[in-house]
């Protein structure tokens, strides 16, 4: 939470907590006189035939290994990322407050100045506006009042933004939500197996490129990251829901966009299920982030660039912190048949 150090979604980079600026970023800028999508908001959820497959790959990231066979039974995904507009709908009928609102408890981070735990999240910044701000080292703020109803800081909105997905998102947050739909999050293996699409041991979800008849299946990076984003797919920062291809199983964006919580620990390499070791901590584990509870996410996000993070594959993940959410992580639910 605030003032502390985290390693962050795909860009793992130390946030600074102190002296942060809110600067307006890029995330909800909309360029479609580039962009050859078009956009629909696709209804419901989509049925995903199990099966199995190859969960993981090699010689990537070392996280993603070893490559192991997983069978996935039959459930329900919703075909997009949550929405602005279906979380606003759950936070009224449940007056719920997502954890980028609260106070962190202090019990959670005793190395921490209780006067230095303050509600917020942490917010991209693109490198061209952190270095006229002399804070080029980092390109993550934590940003005091941000949080799913300001992107950007008190000072921001979602005006406008009902398709858009919902950001800031903690591990606790998308349970609440799922419970609430009396649905659940997916498991790293049915994640990945669905946004395989039926390509199993592909590189892409479309295969072994990220285009398809030349245009863009996801929302990312194009360009020199992280200075200047060129839309070549369309959007810069955050696109609304159902711009891009569904693939297979008529699913929306689980390449891209933002990073999607799942409800898996996160360990730095695979393990057959029927084969757990005894030692696993209960809360995950990462080396960079030692002690703190950590979930896996899937998908990779607008941020993902080919020349520094390669996370817009299906056999892509990471650790993430379960108390903090971010301007690049929503998530979606599935429901068992």
């Amino acid at each position: 939470m605030a003032k502390r150090v985290l390693i962050i979604g795909s860009i793992g980079l130390v946030l600074a907590f102190l002296g942060y600026q809110l600067f307006a970023t890029q995330m909800f800028d909309i360029k479609p006189e580039q962009s050859s999508n078009s956009c629909a908001e696709p209804k419901g959820m989509a049925f995903v035939e199990g099966g199995t497959f190859t969960m993981g790959a090699g010689a990537v990231y070392a996280e993603e290994m070893p490559a192991i066979q997983r069978v996935v039974k039959d459930f329900y995904m919703d075909r997009h990322e949550v929405t602005n507009l279906q979380f606003a709908e759950f936070i009224e009928a449940t007056g719920y407050v997502t954890m980028a609102q609260r106070v962190p408890n202090a019990d959670d981070y005793p190395d921490i100045p209780a006067e230095l735990l303050t509600p917020g999240s942490a917010v991209f910044v693109k490198l061209s506006q952190a270095v006229e701000a002399s804070t080029f080292f980092n390109w993550w703020h934590f940003t005091e009042g941000a949080n799913w109803k300001n992107p950007l800081g008190p000072n921001s909105n979602i005006q406008d933004k009902d398709d858009f997905p919902v950001i800031h998102i903690a591990y606790d947050d998308a349970q609440a939500y799922a419970k609430w739909k009396g649905h659940r999050l997916p498991t790293e293996a049915e994640y990945e197996y669905a946004s395989r699409g039926g390509l199993d041991g592909a590189k892409y979800a479309s295969g072994s490129t990220l285009l398809n008849n030349g245009k863009y299946i996801a929302n990312t990076w194009q360009g020199l990251f992280p200075f200047n984003d060129t839309a070549e797919d369309g959007y810069v920062g955050l696109a609304p829901v159902g711009c891009y291809p569904a693939n297979h199983f008529g699913i929306h964006d689980l390449i891209g966009n933002v990073w999607e919580w799942t409800q898996s620990v996160y360990y730095p390499r695979h393990f057959d299920p029927s084969h757990l070791p005894a030692n696993l901590p209960a809360k995950g584990y990462d080396e960079k982030q030692p002690g703190i509870a950590v979930g896996v996410v899937k998908g990779g996000s607008y941020l993902c660039a080919e020349d520094f993070c390669m996370r817009y594959r299906p056999a892509a993940r990471h650790a993430q912190d379960t108390g903090l959410g971010t301007s690049h992580i929503g998530f979606r639910t599935v429901k068992d048949p």
